[in-house]
């Protein structure tokens, strides 16, 4: 190859180079500034082909979708001095890119992977120390369950509609009262007016904890956080063996009583069936013996009447039902007179 045809080739691939090193690709997923010797001269790139400075301009691109990810469960001390267990997850996306590269990727140096990680645990720190906050001014029962009971300051002061200054006692929406067996919490006639009576505690926590959150992450790391949730709670691993334990053993003793409940109703129900049965036995017999006293009275009329009808014929039937009782036996042998009254019908019919 020639000299003219080796220089004609390197000024061809020289002058491929600058054309593909002249213009970048924005995509609809990302976000892009403009760099000219390490400056930001263009910000918030729209999506498309745009020109460049060749050699000398660097683009910057970085993620521009939400993007969520789960913190690690960290323990935090409510108001009752419980500790417990909270995981949560975060939903961000960047707001202000010329801010985010500017802080988060030390201007431009690290890659794309490397601005998310940082500005995830930049966002760890904010949202944790949030979240230690807002578990702190409550319950176990209003983290866990969401139930908020709250009480209005009768003095705190609110503006109406008109300008004018009224007491939440004006109102009619405080009375200063507080339950002595709960530790309720004191708010302010403006914090009233503010609640959404359908959010619960544990919602109106992850509420304020995302308004905290937001405005210092948009103002310092140019990043919007779109939602914070709370994904579990729960006991921490060293006491919920104790917590599952005094489960355990309020079963037990709740069992124990139903068992001895049981028991009881059943002596009960044992004891009045045979009260019942001896009453009824009783009864039974009472009747039976007055049946059987009736009875033999009517029999006793009857062969009475019988025999003050026909008393010769009467003694002769009783003389024979005698004789065979008497001579059953075959070998049966009796001592008498023979004069005696008891043979007197053998002898005649008349019994003389």
């Amino acid at each position: 190859m020639s000299p003219r045809s080796l220089m004609g080739l390197v000024a061809g691939l020289f002058l491929v180079i600058v054309a593909l090193d002249s213009y970048f690709i924005v995509n609809e997923t990302e976000r892009a500034v403009l760099k000219r010797f390490q400056e930001i001269v263009r910000t918030d790139i729209q999506p498309g082909i745009h020109g460049k400075m060749p050699f000398i301009d660097q683009v910057v691109k970085v993620d521009g979708r939400a993007t969520a990810y789960e913190l690690p469960a960290q323990s935090y001390l409510t108001s009752e001095r419980k500790l417990m267990d909270v995981s949560s997850f975060v939903i961000w996306r960047v707001e202000d890119v010329q801010k985010y590269v500017t802080v988060i990727g030390g201007g431009g140096v690290n890659t794309s992977d490397r601005m998310r990680e940082i500005a995830q645990q930049r966002l760890n720190a904010r949202v944790a120390e949030r979240l230690r906050n807002a578990v702190a001014q409550r319950t176990v029962q209003q983290v866990v369950a969401g139930r908020r009971e709250v009480i209005v300051d009768p003095d705190s002061v609110m503006t109406d509609g008109n300008g004018s200054e009224l007491t939440a006692r004006d109102l009619g929406i405080g009375d200063g009262s507080r339950a002595d067996d709960e530790p309720l919490e004191t708010i302010t006639a403006e914090e009233a007016a503010r609640l959404d009576p359908q959010q619960d505690a544990r919602e109106q926590l992850m509420v304020s904890v995302l308004a905290d959150v937001r405005g210092d992450a948009l103002e310092d790391f140019g990043i919007d956080v779109v939602d914070i949730r709370v994904k579990q709670v729960d006991w921490p691993s060293e006491v919920r063996e104790r917590v599952f334990d005094r489960m355990r053993a309020e079963r037990a003793r709740d069992a124990a009583r139903h068992r001895s409940e049981g028991r009881e109703a059943a002596e009960i129900i044992r004891a009045g069936a045979e009260r019942q049965r001896t009453v009824l036995l009783a009864n039974a017999f009472r009747d039976a013996e007055q049946m059987r006293g009736e009875g033999d009275a009517t029999a006793a009329r009857i062969y009475a009447n019988a025999y003050n009808r026909e008393r010769e014929f009467y003694q002769f039937y009783r003389s024979l039902q005698a004789y065979r009782e008497t001579f059953r036996g075959a070998g049966d042998v009796m001592v008498l007179e023979p004069d005696g009254d008891f043979f007197r019908y053998l002898k005649s019919s008349s019994g003389n």
